[in-house]
């Protein structure tokens, strides 16, 4: 006796291609959380950068040595190259002349394959030191 199997050619065919859309799709998802992530420690560096210039900037007003103007990197010089990424950093501060001072920080990066750039600001204010009895 002969069996038919006209249809099972094609059964296989629906199931093989479906299994390689799922694989693809899975594919994609994986190497765009990739890019996500890079993105994400790019953004990450660049605010430890800025606070780093802020904490610069409220030591500074402290000590009575901020002025308004153009501020330079306060951290180490090796940072602005770190995970294969050429960062720079741009901070102006604005004063009032009170002991309160805007500060914004500008940070570029620019990679292998990813270029971006964050910008934040924050109001520093010089503490006075109180006398001790």
């Amino acid at each position: 006796m002969k069996r038919d199997e006209s249809g099972f050619f094609l059964l296989e065919t629906l199931v093989a291609g479906a299994a390689l859309l799922v694989m693809s799709a899975c594919l994609y998802f994986f190497a765009h959380s990739m890019e996500l992530r890079g993105a994400d420690d790019c953004r990450m560096r660049a605010v430890f950068m800025a606070r780093t210039q802020f904490a610069a900037a409220q030591a500074a007003a402290d000590c009575k040595a901020l002025v308004p103007g153009e501020f330079p990197w306060q951290g180490e010089g090796d940072e602005l190259s770190a995970g294969g990424n050429a960062y720079s950093v741009e901070t102006h501060i604005e004063g009032s002349g009170r002991g309160i001072y805007r500060v914004s920080v500008q940070i570029h990066w620019q990679g292998r394959d990813r270029d971006g750039g964050l910008n934040l600001e924050r109001e520093v204010v010089a503490h006075e030191k109180g006398t001790a009895d």
